[in-house]
């Protein structure tokens, strides 16, 4: 391995401890949040992205490639003599200082908050726990102040990844907005830190939608285009004030039509994100303004079937419990249509978590795709010369990724949903249907509340994180079915 004394450019960097084998390692859960480790040089608990900041000469930015956290610090009486230890949180890190040193013949670099005096240490006896300490001069007086850095290769992405948000502007969804926004930072970090995706490789847009006059006057839909700068983002998202709306159901179908128009890279993963809390008009809820579909005839059951076509995957970000108490049809119909490109609903009941879905998500769609790429014209095959089933080729497959130790990335969140024998054969009808006039009235109603008793009411704690496991038979069923149903 080769160390250097001090980071010397944007990037993943293990950091360990001047003459000794431990690594600054984040523990989750652990108290105080850091500790030293012996070496684990696969694991993403001992990388951290380190990002020089702006206009200022030796002061980066530390976040978790682990889990995306930024670095923080906390401070009270009971944290080593009341000197407080530095702590990775879900958020942006706070501005550290990287200072370069030399004594006893040797150059390294001390760790601290910018402004302050106090550097990491772990010399509390019996604990590996990293905390703040004052500055010793020398090496041997203070060993584990001492720090030097291995910078970790970038692993160059197979294609960029661009991500099209669709965002409900309506009345009810401001925290939403308002969540997207501050948290744009840290879904981009948790993307980059990984050393997946360089920062030119990733692309967001976004597609602001209400709904048709006279539901609402203002704009059916309001487009930004894909940019790499994430400032950009944040910016379009706090330009947006959810109001209006009309009736329940609004303008989704016009917006999902304008997603697949945009201009996509030919080869990047590509992702359309849509945050709601309603069902697009035209599916048989009461209410509906526009009972027949979207005044402008855009089907959104053709729509997504062009998507998949087109190697676009839509996840749906459903904003629970409000989506399932208030429509009685709209989860079944949401779970269809994601799946006619092989995507998801995922259920979001706690905002702090929303940064973790989106993240996720985009990591599951790439490793999808990746092998869809790498396995398509051997699906095709057993498909057309050996005329084999969708389910026959999947289980084949799987049984080989299992010999050869495949991975995936697989998004983890606790479900909010009741199982509902009555609710799968809906999923199925919108699924295989080719518009919503052929499947509306071939809808059975689902009796009871489709959301655990647990998350009927709002602010209920959730959690999510996002794991690298052996892939799943489904998760193989899903590239399966993307080989088959794409253009090319």
């Amino acid at each position: 391995m080769t160390y250097q004394s001090k980071p010397t450019s944007n990037g993943v960097y293990r950091i360990k401890v001047l003459n000794q084998d431990l690594f600054i390692e984040s523990a989750p859960g652990y108290n105080p949040g850091l500790k030293l480790a012996s070496p684990s040089p696969t694991s993403a608990k001992q990388k951290w992205t380190l990002t020089q900041v702006p206009g200022q000469s030796n002061v980066w930015t530390i976040v978790s490639v682990d889990d995306g956290s930024g670095l923080t610090y906390r401070k009270n009486a009971d944290t080593y003599w009341g000197y407080g230890y530095p702590y990775p949180q879900s958020g942006s890190s706070l501005n550290w200082s990287i200072l370069e040193r030399t004594s006893d013949s040797q150059t390294y670099s001390k760790i601290r908050l910018s402004g302050e005096s106090n550097c990491f240490d772990s010399c509390d006896p019996g604990s590996d726990a990293v905390h703040f300490y004052y500055d010793h001069g020398h090496v041997y007086d203070g060993p584990k102040q001492c720090f030097v850095f291995e910078l970790v290769p970038v692993v160059k992405p197979s294609a960029p990844l661009d991500i099209m948000f669709l965002q409900d502007a309506t009345g009810s969804q401001q925290p939403y907005i308002d969540t997207a926004r501050n948290e744009i930072s840290q879904i981009c970090n948790t993307l980059i830190s990984g050393g997946r995706f360089a920062p030119q490789d990733l692309r967001f847009g976004l597609i602001a939608f209400r709904d048709h006059p006279p539901q609402d006057q203002s704009f059916v839909t309001q487009q930004f285009p894909f940019t790499t700068d994430f400032g950009v983002v944040s910016s379009n998202l706090a330009g947006l004030v959810a109001t209006g709306g009309g009736d329940g159901p609004e303008a989704q179908s016009d917006a999902l039509s304008a997603a697949l128009k945009v201009d996509w890279k030919d080869n990047a993963t590509k992702i359309v994100m849509l945050i709601t809390d309603s069902p697009p008009h035209g599916i048989g809820e009461d209410g509906d303004g526009f009972p027949l579909g979207c005044p402008l005839q855009i089907d959104p059951l053709r729509v997504a079937t062009r998507m998949g076509k087109a190697g676009i995957t839509l996840y749906v970000i459903a904003c629970e419990p409000t989506l399932s108490q208030y429509y009685k049809r709209a989860s079944d119909f949401y779970a269809g249509l994601v799946k006619k490109t092989g995507g998801k609903v995922v259920n979001l009941g706690d905002l702090s978590i929303l940064s973790t879905l989106v993240a996720g998500s985009a990591l599951e769609v790439a490793d999808s795709d990746k092998y869809v790429k790498q396995y398509q014209a051997e699906v095709r095959s057993m498909a057309n010369n050996e005329k084999l089933s969708a389910g026959e080729i999947s289980q084949r497959l799987h049984k080989n990724f299992v010999t050869a130790g495949a991975q995936h990335s697989t998004l983890v969140v606790d479900n909010m949903y009741e199982e509902s024998t009555q609710g799968n054969p809906n999923v199925d009808v919108w699924f295989n249907a080719e518009n919503l006039d052929e499947a509306r009235n071939k809808i059975q109603e689902v009796q009871g509340n489709r959301i655990i008793e647990k998350y009927q009411t709002p602010g209920v704690t959730q959690s999510a994180a996002v794991q690298v496991q052996p892939i799943s038979l489904a998760q193989v069923q899903t590239v399966v079915q993307k080989c088959l149903m794409r253009e090319s």
